[in-house]
Protein backbone atom coordinates (compact mmCIF):
# COMPACT_ATOMS: atom_id res chain seq x y z
CA UNK A 1 0.00 0.00 0.00
CA UNK A 2 0.97 3.58 -0.59
CA UNK A 3 1.26 5.10 2.50
CA UNK A 4 2.59 8.59 3.10
CA UNK A 5 4.93 6.88 5.02
CA UNK A 6 6.45 4.59 2.48
CA UNK A 7 6.64 7.55 0.06
CA UNK A 8 8.08 10.08 2.63
CA UNK A 9 10.81 6.60 3.12
CA UNK A 10 12.21 6.78 -0.24
CA UNK A 11 12.15 10.62 -0.74
CA UNK A 12 14.43 10.73 2.03
CA UNK A 13 16.75 7.99 0.46
CA UNK A 14 16.88 9.48 -2.44
CA UNK A 15 16.73 13.59 -1.96
CA UNK A 16 18.26 13.37 1.50
CA UNK A 17 20.93 10.37 1.28
CA UNK A 18 21.56 10.51 -2.20
CA UNK A 19 20.69 7.34 -2.76
CA UNK A 20 20.74 6.21 -6.56
CA UNK A 21 17.38 5.03 -7.64
CA UNK A 22 18.37 1.54 -7.64
CA UNK A 23 19.70 1.88 -4.42
CA UNK A 24 16.24 3.13 -3.08
CA UNK A 25 14.55 0.21 -4.96
CA UNK A 26 17.49 -2.25 -2.82
CA UNK A 27 16.08 -0.90 0.13
CA UNK A 28 12.50 -0.82 -0.22
CA UNK A 29 12.75 -4.35 -1.32
CA UNK A 30 10.88 -3.08 -4.40
CA UNK A 31 11.88 -3.18 -8.83
CA UNK A 32 13.57 0.18 -9.75
CA UNK A 33 10.25 0.87 -11.84
CA UNK A 34 8.01 1.27 -8.59
CA UNK A 35 11.19 2.85 -7.49
CA UNK A 36 11.00 5.29 -9.78
CA UNK A 37 7.12 5.70 -9.27
CA UNK A 38 7.13 6.07 -5.35
CA UNK A 39 9.56 9.60 -6.15
CA UNK A 40 6.97 10.97 -8.73
CA UNK A 41 3.97 10.41 -6.52
CA UNK A 42 6.11 12.21 -3.88
CA UNK A 43 6.41 14.95 -5.99
CA UNK A 44 2.80 15.02 -6.63
CA UNK A 45 1.19 14.55 -3.12
CA UNK A 46 3.30 17.26 -2.30
CA UNK A 47 5.58 14.95 0.15
CA UNK A 48 8.59 16.72 -1.64
CA UNK A 49 8.74 20.16 -2.51
CA UNK A 50 11.62 21.24 -4.89
CA UNK A 51 12.05 24.91 -5.13
CA UNK A 52 14.37 26.32 -7.81
CA UNK A 53 15.47 29.74 -6.53
CA UNK A 54 17.36 30.58 -10.22
CA UNK A 55 16.53 34.14 -11.47
CA UNK A 56 17.91 33.56 -15.05
CA UNK A 57 18.55 36.81 -17.49
CA UNK A 58 15.79 34.80 -19.57
CA UNK A 59 13.32 34.63 -17.03
CA UNK A 60 13.59 38.12 -15.56
CA UNK A 61 13.32 39.46 -18.84
CA UNK A 62 10.48 37.41 -19.81
CA UNK A 63 8.78 38.69 -16.80
CA UNK A 64 9.66 42.01 -17.26
CA UNK A 65 8.47 41.97 -21.16
CA UNK A 66 4.85 40.48 -20.13
CA UNK A 67 3.86 42.64 -17.11
CA UNK A 68 4.64 45.89 -19.45
CA UNK A 69 2.60 44.06 -22.00
CA UNK A 70 -0.07 43.14 -20.32
CA UNK A 71 -0.22 45.77 -17.10
CA UNK A 72 0.12 43.18 -14.72
CA UNK A 73 1.00 43.27 -10.99
CA UNK A 74 3.02 40.09 -10.92
CA UNK A 75 4.38 37.90 -13.35
CA UNK A 76 6.42 34.34 -13.06
CA UNK A 77 7.55 32.39 -15.62
CA UNK A 78 8.36 28.48 -15.07
CA UNK A 79 10.78 26.43 -16.88
CA UNK A 80 9.50 24.19 -20.21
CA UNK A 81 10.99 20.69 -19.77
CA UNK A 82 8.79 17.85 -19.17
CA UNK A 83 8.49 14.14 -19.15
CA UNK A 84 5.69 12.13 -19.60
CA UNK A 85 5.23 11.40 -15.91
CA UNK A 86 5.13 15.33 -15.23
CA UNK A 87 3.26 17.06 -17.69
CA UNK A 88 3.48 20.89 -18.52
CA UNK A 89 0.65 21.30 -16.77
CA UNK A 90 2.05 19.71 -13.63
CA UNK A 91 5.26 21.74 -13.64
CA UNK A 92 3.86 24.58 -13.97
CA UNK A 93 1.25 24.23 -10.82
CA UNK A 94 4.39 22.93 -8.91
CA UNK A 95 6.22 25.84 -9.79
CA UNK A 96 3.30 28.32 -9.00
CA UNK A 97 3.08 27.07 -5.12
CA UNK A 98 5.88 28.96 -4.13
CA UNK A 99 4.48 32.26 -5.48
CA UNK A 100 1.18 32.55 -4.99
CA UNK A 101 1.51 31.10 -1.39
CA UNK A 102 2.44 34.46 0.21
CA UNK A 103 -0.41 35.94 -1.24
CA UNK A 104 -2.87 33.75 0.69
CA UNK A 105 -3.57 34.90 4.31
CA UNK A 106 -6.61 34.34 7.05
CA UNK A 107 -9.49 36.26 6.89
CA UNK A 108 -10.12 36.15 3.51
CA UNK A 109 -12.38 34.22 0.52
CA UNK A 110 -9.67 31.89 -1.96
CA UNK A 111 -11.96 31.51 -5.28
CA UNK A 112 -10.11 28.24 -7.40
CA UNK A 113 -10.83 27.51 -11.01
CA UNK A 114 -10.50 23.78 -11.66
CA UNK A 115 -8.16 21.25 -13.31
CA UNK A 116 -5.04 19.48 -14.04
CA UNK A 117 -2.51 22.73 -13.02
CA UNK A 118 -4.07 23.93 -10.12
CA UNK A 119 -4.70 20.65 -8.84
CA UNK A 120 -0.62 19.94 -8.69
CA UNK A 121 -0.76 23.65 -7.55
CA UNK A 122 -2.67 22.11 -4.27
CA UNK A 123 -0.40 19.32 -3.79
CA UNK A 124 2.75 21.50 -3.72
CA UNK A 125 1.61 24.28 -1.85
CA UNK A 126 3.45 24.35 1.90
CA UNK A 127 1.11 23.72 4.63
CA UNK A 128 -0.34 26.58 7.00
CA UNK A 129 -2.88 27.22 9.29
CA UNK A 130 -4.92 30.38 8.62
CA UNK A 131 -7.89 31.08 10.37
CA UNK A 132 -11.01 31.54 8.68
CA UNK A 133 -9.87 31.21 5.25
CA UNK A 134 -12.95 30.52 2.73
CA UNK A 135 -11.97 28.30 0.33
CA UNK A 136 -14.66 28.23 -3.01
CA UNK A 137 -14.56 26.77 -6.38
CA UNK A 138 -15.84 29.24 -9.06
CA UNK A 139 -18.25 26.81 -11.45
CA UNK A 140 -19.95 23.86 -10.29
CA UNK A 141 -17.88 20.08 -9.35
CA UNK A 142 -20.22 17.40 -10.03
CA UNK A 143 -18.92 15.41 -13.25
CA UNK A 144 -19.89 12.00 -14.64
CA UNK A 145 -16.72 10.08 -14.42
CA UNK A 146 -15.53 9.47 -11.41
CA UNK A 147 -11.84 9.04 -12.46
CA UNK A 148 -12.27 13.29 -12.58
CA UNK A 149 -12.31 14.83 -9.26
CA UNK A 150 -13.21 18.45 -9.49
CA UNK A 151 -12.94 19.02 -5.53
CA UNK A 152 -9.77 17.93 -5.40
CA UNK A 153 -8.16 21.45 -6.05
CA UNK A 154 -10.44 23.53 -3.16
CA UNK A 155 -10.45 20.52 -1.36
CA UNK A 156 -6.73 20.09 -1.08
CA UNK A 157 -6.34 23.73 -0.40
CA UNK A 158 -8.34 23.54 2.24
CA UNK A 159 -6.90 20.73 4.15
CA UNK A 160 -3.27 21.98 3.23
CA UNK A 161 -3.81 25.63 4.52
CA UNK A 162 -5.99 25.29 7.53
CA UNK A 163 -9.27 26.38 5.57
CA UNK A 164 -12.71 25.77 5.29
CA UNK A 165 -13.87 24.24 1.78
CA UNK A 166 -16.84 25.24 0.16
CA UNK A 167 -19.09 23.31 -3.13
CA UNK A 168 -21.28 24.00 -5.90
CA UNK A 169 -23.21 20.84 -5.53
CA UNK A 170 -23.84 20.95 -9.04
CA UNK A 171 -22.78 20.07 -12.81
CA UNK A 172 -20.65 22.34 -14.79
CA UNK A 173 -22.82 22.54 -17.55
CA UNK A 174 -26.68 21.59 -17.70
CA UNK A 175 -29.06 20.26 -20.41
CA UNK A 176 -31.15 22.86 -20.83
CA UNK A 177 -31.01 26.58 -19.33
CA UNK A 178 -33.94 25.93 -17.28
CA UNK A 179 -32.10 23.50 -15.89
CA UNK A 180 -29.32 25.82 -14.54
CA UNK A 181 -31.73 28.44 -13.60
CA UNK A 182 -33.28 25.73 -11.30
CA UNK A 183 -29.59 25.44 -10.08
CA UNK A 184 -28.44 28.66 -9.75
CA UNK A 185 -31.91 29.62 -7.49
CA UNK A 186 -30.77 27.29 -4.88
CA UNK A 187 -30.19 29.08 -1.59
CA UNK A 188 -26.97 26.42 -1.23
CA UNK A 189 -25.54 27.32 -4.49
CA UNK A 190 -25.96 31.30 -4.12
CA UNK A 191 -24.73 31.64 -0.95
CA UNK A 192 -21.47 29.74 -2.26
CA UNK A 193 -21.56 31.53 -5.77
CA UNK A 194 -21.74 34.92 -3.37
CA UNK A 195 -18.52 33.77 -1.57
CA UNK A 196 -17.06 33.66 -4.79
CA UNK A 197 -17.96 37.08 -6.23
CA UNK A 198 -16.91 38.49 -3.17
CA UNK A 199 -13.27 36.43 -2.85
CA UNK A 200 -9.63 38.50 -2.93
CA UNK A 201 -7.79 35.92 -4.56
CA UNK A 202 -8.45 34.32 -7.53
CA UNK A 203 -6.26 31.65 -8.81
CA UNK A 204 -7.80 30.93 -12.54
CA UNK A 205 -7.05 28.79 -15.22
CA UNK A 206 -8.48 28.64 -18.99
CA UNK A 207 -9.20 25.34 -21.10
CA UNK A 208 -7.68 25.44 -24.42
CA UNK A 209 -9.23 24.60 -27.83
CA UNK A 210 -8.51 21.30 -27.79
CA UNK A 211 -11.43 21.06 -24.62
CA UNK A 212 -9.29 18.14 -23.24
CA UNK A 213 -10.08 18.73 -19.98
CA UNK A 214 -14.14 19.03 -20.86
CA UNK A 215 -13.41 15.40 -23.05
CA UNK A 216 -12.44 13.84 -19.83
CA UNK A 217 -14.84 15.10 -17.64
CA UNK A 218 -17.84 14.14 -20.02
CA UNK A 219 -19.46 17.14 -19.55
CA UNK A 220 -20.44 18.15 -23.25
CA UNK A 221 -20.80 15.61 -26.49
CA UNK A 222 -18.37 15.86 -29.23
CA UNK A 223 -21.26 17.52 -31.86
CA UNK A 224 -21.68 20.57 -28.85
CA UNK A 225 -18.05 21.08 -28.87
CA UNK A 226 -17.78 21.23 -32.56
CA UNK A 227 -20.51 23.54 -32.56
CA UNK A 228 -19.33 25.55 -30.11
CA UNK A 229 -16.03 25.45 -31.68
CA UNK A 230 -17.77 26.67 -34.81
CA UNK A 231 -18.81 29.57 -33.10
CA UNK A 232 -15.34 30.63 -32.91
CA UNK A 233 -14.29 29.50 -29.28
CA UNK A 234 -10.89 28.76 -28.90
CA UNK A 235 -11.25 27.74 -25.10
CA UNK A 236 -13.26 28.35 -22.07
CA UNK A 237 -13.05 30.15 -19.33
CA UNK A 238 -15.29 29.91 -16.39
CA UNK A 239 -17.10 27.46 -18.12
CA UNK A 240 -17.83 30.14 -20.58
CA UNK A 241 -16.49 29.94 -24.19
CA UNK A 242 -14.15 32.40 -25.41
CA UNK A 243 -12.70 33.57 -28.48
CA UNK A 244 -9.64 34.49 -29.87
CA UNK A 245 -10.53 38.08 -29.08
CA UNK A 246 -11.00 37.52 -25.17
CA UNK A 247 -14.63 37.70 -25.44
CA UNK A 248 -17.52 35.27 -24.63
CA UNK A 249 -18.98 33.95 -27.89
CA UNK A 250 -22.44 33.74 -28.30
CA UNK A 251 -23.71 30.03 -27.94
CA UNK A 252 -26.25 28.75 -25.64
CA UNK A 253 -24.16 26.34 -24.31
CA UNK A 254 -22.50 29.59 -21.96
CA UNK A 255 -26.39 29.69 -20.44
CA UNK A 256 -26.12 26.39 -19.48
CA UNK A 257 -23.48 26.93 -16.71
CA UNK A 258 -23.58 26.85 -13.54
CA UNK A 259 -21.12 29.23 -11.84
CA UNK A 260 -19.93 32.90 -11.78
CA UNK A 261 -20.00 34.80 -15.12
CA UNK A 262 -16.35 35.91 -17.00
CA UNK A 263 -17.28 39.47 -16.03
CA UNK A 264 -18.12 38.70 -12.36
CA UNK A 265 -14.19 37.62 -11.68
CA UNK A 266 -13.38 41.46 -12.61
CA UNK A 267 -14.95 42.29 -9.13
CA UNK A 268 -12.25 40.03 -7.60
CA UNK A 269 -8.98 42.15 -7.23
CA UNK A 270 -6.22 40.11 -7.65
CA UNK A 271 -6.67 37.35 -10.60
CA UNK A 272 -3.95 35.20 -11.07
CA UNK A 273 -4.24 33.39 -14.33
CA UNK A 274 -2.04 30.03 -14.41
CA UNK A 275 -1.45 27.60 -17.31
CA UNK A 276 0.42 27.22 -20.55
CA UNK A 277 0.78 25.44 -23.60
CA UNK A 278 0.42 25.40 -27.01
CA UNK A 279 -3.45 24.86 -27.14
CA UNK A 280 -4.43 27.52 -24.40
CA UNK A 281 -2.34 30.21 -26.42
CA UNK A 282 -4.95 31.52 -28.14
CA UNK A 283 -7.37 31.78 -25.34
CA UNK A 284 -4.31 33.33 -23.14
CA UNK A 285 -3.54 35.90 -25.33
CA UNK A 286 -7.00 37.26 -26.33
CA UNK A 287 -7.96 37.63 -22.90
CA UNK A 288 -4.50 38.94 -21.19
CA UNK A 289 -5.14 42.04 -23.93
CA UNK A 290 -8.04 42.37 -22.70
CA UNK A 291 -7.16 43.02 -18.88
CA UNK A 292 -9.32 39.83 -17.72
CA UNK A 293 -6.23 39.13 -15.22
CA UNK A 294 -3.97 40.57 -12.90
CA UNK A 295 -0.88 38.07 -12.90
CA UNK A 296 0.29 35.31 -14.95
CA UNK A 297 2.11 32.12 -13.81
CA UNK A 298 3.34 30.45 -17.43
CA UNK A 299 6.03 28.45 -18.63
CA UNK A 300 9.24 29.76 -20.65
CA UNK A 301 7.73 28.70 -24.15
CA UNK A 302 4.15 29.81 -23.20
CA UNK A 303 6.24 33.30 -22.33
CA UNK A 304 7.76 33.69 -25.28
CA UNK A 305 5.21 33.03 -27.40
CA UNK A 306 2.76 35.63 -25.40
CA UNK A 307 5.68 38.50 -25.73
CA UNK A 308 4.94 38.57 -29.76
CA UNK A 309 1.18 37.87 -29.74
Amino acid sequence: MLTDDVLARAAHLYYVLGLTQKQVADRLGVPRIKAHRLLALARERGIVRIHIDAPTSTKLQLESALAEKFGLSLVSVTPSDTTEELPLSQIIGQYAAPVVSPLIHSDMTLAVSWGITLKALANSIAPATHVKLGITPLIGSLSRRSSVNLFEAVTVLSQRLGGECYYLPSPIFCDTQEAADIFRSQPVIQDVLEMARGATLGLLSVGGENFSSLRRAGNLKEQELSSIRAAGAVGNYCGHFVDETGKVVDHEINNRVVGISPEETLNIPSRILIGGGKAKLKIMAGMLKNGWFTGLITDEGTAKELTVQ
